[in-house]
C-alpha cells in the first residue's frame, strides 16, 4: 500500500462518490473502473479507520443508514432510527425557495446525527435531479 495527500476538496469529492461502508480504496477503484481488490492488498475498514485515527484528523463515520431521495414532487429524508420527513419540491428556477427547501432539509439531517457525507447525500439527491441553486 501506498500513502497520498489530497488537499480538502479533493478529499470531499472521494467522500461525496462514496457509498455507506466503502473505503476511499473502494471509491478511488469504482471511480477509475479498477476491479475491486479480491487480494486483500487493501486494509479493510477497520484497518483504514485505525491508520487515519492515528495520522490525522477523526474522521466521521455513520452509525446509522439515512436515505434520501426524490419521489412524486417531493424530497425524502429516512434514517434507519426512525426518523424521516418529506418536503415538496419549488419549481426549479425558484431558488429561493429551493434553498429554504433545502436548509430545512439539511438542518432536518443535522438534528438526526448525519454526517458530513450524509448532509452531502441529501444535497446531491437534488443536483441529481436538476435542482440546482447555482446554474
Amino acid at each position: 500500500m501506498r500513502s497520498i495527500q489530497v488537499s480538502e476538496p479533493v478529499w470531499t469529492a472521494i467522500a461525496e462518490k462514496g457509498k455507506f461502508g466503502e473505503s476511499e480504496d473502494d471509491v478511488l477503484r469504482r471511480v477509475f473502473r479498477l476491479p475491486p481488490s479480491t487480494n486483500g492488498s487493501a486494509p479493510s475498514g477497520a484497518a483504514q479507520r485505525a491508520r487515519a485515527k492515528a495520522s490525522g484528523p477523526r474522521r466521521s463515520l455513520a452509525t446509522q443508514r439515512m436515505s434520501s431521495y426524490l419521489n412524486n414532487g417531493q424530497l425524502h429524508i429516512a434514517f434507519q432510527g426512525g426518523a424521516s420527513r418529506s418536503w415538496t419540491l419549488p419549481p426549479k428556477n425558484d431558488k429561493a425557495a429551493l434553498a429554504s427547501m433545502r436548509e430545512k432539509a439539511v438542518s432536518f439531517a443535522r438534528e438526526n446525527g448525519a454526517t458530513i457525507g450524509q448532509i452531502n447525500a441529501v444535497k446531491k439527491a437534488l443536483t441529481d435531479d436538476g435542482y440546482h441553486l447555482t446554474r
